[in-house]
């Protein structure tokens, strides 16, 4: 097959974007160069991946009620919560091969039906078996309505905007985050920990009945039989770097969303002051996720992941200095507008590197890596903590991985920035 440029293959090119959007797909109104079909598939996208950060992100204004209440150490909640990703690993791939050859509306659904049953016994759990047993559901659930299928989705259905989509898909996931993540700690006052579990496990149901009536059958997979013409560009160095690059990012940016409200409510906050923080970096990385998605859009994904790689470099330095309370405010602002991006490029830099064809397994791989990273910073964290009774620690290390991950990210960007095909 002739190699051809990015810009060719996300601009109105034929090959992969002929695989990309439905026969039919572009016609009738427009808005902003796409069809409304369009923009009500993003919605749907927007939930889907909402729907993952809840259950990671939202709720952790409740872990520091729940490990207390329990009797278990951060560390016991840390080992459960990463056999609930190493599942999600293990299903990424399946799920991303599943939505290319069958569309994402039965993943989503059935996800967000897992998700909730899984919901539903974390809020009775009395034991660590118990949440163990929650993990076995949450975790290929995740797998199943997170970022894999949303951003297939949403990437196959946009042909001139799609880093406008993919900033706007991240962007909406930090808003209904950050709501869910004020919920919680409001809910966590009012009803306790088991009754904000209930309500978010009802929320579950009420999305899967959502994908069950918005997307049609089969919409999201790719036209093309992809498994017979698409490979895992394992050869590609540009490949391997980006996969280096996101564990590190992945590492740093999963242990914050785990644990600082923890090491806010540790400083002496509120848990509702401490949601507000981390809600702040949230709710200003939605704008921040859709500007990442213009300027990918105008300059390159590859070349734009590189300015974020090094203001997540600055977020971590700043976050171990001795900072007043008040300087926590401004740090939240900055860190959610480099903390979107470094989420919303993950799927541009494949879109630009490889198009759209196999994005469903592209990104089920590179979650394997991404959730791996997790595991790996999350228990690390927790382990610094309870060793130490501190996690500045740990923010000293992170600011090291963030150093070192520009030399990966140098490295996808170069072949961007000479103008180069990735070398296969």
């Amino acid at each position: 097959m002739t190699k051809r440029s990015s810009r060719e293959r996300t601009q109105g090119g034929e090959g992969e974007l002929a695989d990309a959007v439905p026969p039919g797909a572009a016609r009738g109104p427009l808005l902003l160069g796409e069809d409304l079909r369009a923009w009500v598939v993003l919605a749907a996208g927007v939930l889907a991946v909402s729907a993952h950060s809840a259950l990671s992100f939202g709720i952790t204004p409740l872990m520091r009620a729940i490990t207390a209440d329990l009797g278990w150490t951060r560390s016991e909640y840390a080992t459960a919560i990463n056999f609930r990703i190493l599942l999600l690993m293990a299903a990424a791939p399946l799920a991303g091969s599943v939505v290319d050859r069958f569309g994402a509306r039965a993943v989503l659904a059935l996800g967000a039906l897992a998700m909730a049953a899984g919901g539903a016994v974390m809020a009775g759990a009395d034991t660590l078996g118990d949440l163990y047993a929650a993990s076995v559901l949450i975790g290929p659930a995740q797998a199943c309505i997170g970022t894999v299928a949303g951003s297939a989705l949403v990437l196959r259905r946009f042909r001139r905007q799609r880093g406008v989509a993919i900033g706007i898909l991240n962007g909406g996931d930090n808003i209904i985050t950050s709501g869910v993540h004020y919920g919680a700690a409001a809910l966590l006052v009012v009803a306790g920990w088991r009754g904000a579990l209930d309500v978010i496990a009802l929320a579950y149901v009420l999305l899967a009945l959502f994908f069950t009536f918005t997307l049609t059958s089969g919409e999201g997979r790719a036209l093309r039989a992809t498994s017979g013409e698409f490979h895992i560009p394992w050869r590609d160095r540009r490949f391997h770097a980006l996969l280096a690059c996101y564990v590190l990012v992945y590492a740093f940016i999963t242990s914050v969303g785990l644990h600082f409200p923890a090491f806010q409510q540790d400083l002496g906050r509120s848990p509702t002051e401490a949601a507000a923080i981390y809600g702040t970096s949230n709710l200003v990385g939605a704008l921040g996720s859709i500007a990442w998605g213009l300027w990918a859009q105008r300059f390159g994904a590859a070349r734009t992941l590189l300015v974020v790689v090094a203001g997540l470099l600055l977020t971590s330095f700043v976050l171990w200095l001795p900072l007043p309370g008040w300087a926590f405010w401004p740090w939240a602002v900055v860190y959610g507008v480099v903390n979107a991006g470094a989420v919303a490029l993950l799927a541009l830099v494949l879109d630009e590197q490889h198009g759209v064809v196999g994005i469903g397994r592209l990104l089920g791989t590179a979650m394997v890596f991404c959730m791996g990273a997790t595991i790996v910073g999350n228990q690390l964290s927790a382990a610094v903590f309870d060793a130490t009774g501190s996690y500045l620690p740990i923010w000293r290390l992170y600011t090291g991985a963030m150093a070192l991950a520009l030399l990966p990210a140098w490295i996808v960007a170069r072949g961007a920035l000479r103008g180069r095909e990735p070398a296969v």
